[in-house]
């Protein structure tokens, strides 16, 4: 594997090189600067399948600069480990949003370095794999598409969805957090309630395609730079993203739910995917069960919810099925319970008592 190092540290570079050619049989080229880093990439005959990013170095920090690889249509899939001081901590929400896949802290730690690159390697090697040639990667690439499938319950890494990141990647991110950020981060989980029905109608292309498109929507939805989301399984997107007074599950749920009844992949059979937004938890913790705990319990809050919308529904449809009366008086207690029916699904959430403020 042919690593790019930028670090303006030449002491670091200098370690880099020798822990890699040492411990590894992957070749490694070290710069000082972004600037050089893009005219390395740019004069390189043979691709870089790794990028170890400083983040904080002058002229362009190690953050702009995955931005511009991930641009690059030659990278966009390419590991990039970013390398950080513990006290820089507060950029890696920034850095992931940018399109790293994983940072190392400083001072290195090489046994968990070495285990970095080596994960970064096999998803290189399972690229090559797949992508010999140019017109073999998309011919590839559509079959796999075509012929993969994914258990319903299966986490799937959405792509070309901004501040959407795959689960393991979402999970480093939250543990990477500092303890201030922690203390003013809450994370809600949203549910496609359709989720059953859509795996089951749709290919697998269209049913990523469906969770793609309400992601995008999601995050839109959302509208916070600092937010980070992913795909759970089991139709459950987790998103982390700052306390703010103003946020309340039900007018992101509305809001979501308008958005998605103009998207086409999310119409099936004739019926529109809703969802369901959970009320968010608060992160209060600073060990790695504490954080999965409180994405666990941001899940059954969404679930929770869901299915009380349920029975609501179910309730309604069954007492409108049995109801007697006929003529006028049945067309308009028709449409009464039409407007119910909106209703349970809706919520009038003009009448519902506010969230409690987050502090």
């Amino acid at each position: 594997m042919k690593i790019l190092a930028v670090d303006d540290d030449e002491s670091i570079c200098a370690l880099l090189a020798e822990a890699v050619a040492t411990k590894t049989d992957h070749t490694i080229v070290t710069v000082p600067s972004g600037p050089e880093a893009i005219r390395a990439i740019a004069k390189a005959k043979v691709p870089f399948d790794c990028f170890l990013l400083d983040i904080q170095m002058p002229v362009i920090d190690g953050i702009t600069l995955a931005g511009k690889i991930r641009k690059t249509k030659s990278y966009a899939r390419t590991p990039i480990i970013m390398l950080t001081a513990m006290s820089q901590k507060k950029y890696i929400d920034a850095a992931f949003a940018a399109g790293a896949t994983d940072f190392v802290t400083k001072p290195f730690d090489f046994l968990e370095l070495f285990s970095r690159i080596s994960l970064a390697h096999r998803i290189v090697s399972e690229q090559h794999r797949i992508t010999e040639t140019a017109s073999e990667m998309a011919a590839l690439k559509r079959d796999l598409l075509e012929t993969t499938t994914h258990s319903l319950k299966e986490p799937i890494e959405l792509t070309g969805v901004t501040q959407m990141v795959g689960y393991v990647a979402f999970e480093n991110h939250l543990m990477g957090l500092p303890r201030s950020t922690l203390l003013r981060s809450m994370a809600f989980a949203v549910k496609v309630d359709t989720i059953q029905s859509a795996y089951t109608a749709l290919s697998p292309v269209a049913f990523r395609r469906m969770l793609t498109d309400v992601s995008s929507e999601l995050m839109s939805v959302v509208a916070d730079n600092d937010a980070i989301a992913t795909y759970r399984g089991n139709g459950v997107f987790l998103c982390v993203a700052p306390r703010t007074r103003s946020f309340e599950n039900t007018h992101v749920e509305a809001a979501l739910n308008e958005r998605l009844s103009y998207v086409p992949s999310t119409q099936i059979d004739g019926l529109m995917s809703k969802t369901t937004v959970g009320e968010p938890q608060t992160l209060r913790t600073l060990t790695r069960a504490g954080a999965v705990l409180a994405l666990q319990r941001a899940v059954a809050n969404a679930e929770i919810r869901a299915t009380s919308q349920r029975s609501s529904f179910a309730y309604l449809r069954k007492t409108m099925r049995h109801h007697p009366g006929s003529g006028f008086q049945t067309e308009m207690e028709r449409r009464a319970y039409e407007h119910l029916l909106q209703d349970a699904l809706r919520e009038d959430i003009d009448t519902r008592p506010a969230a409690a403020a987050f502090s």
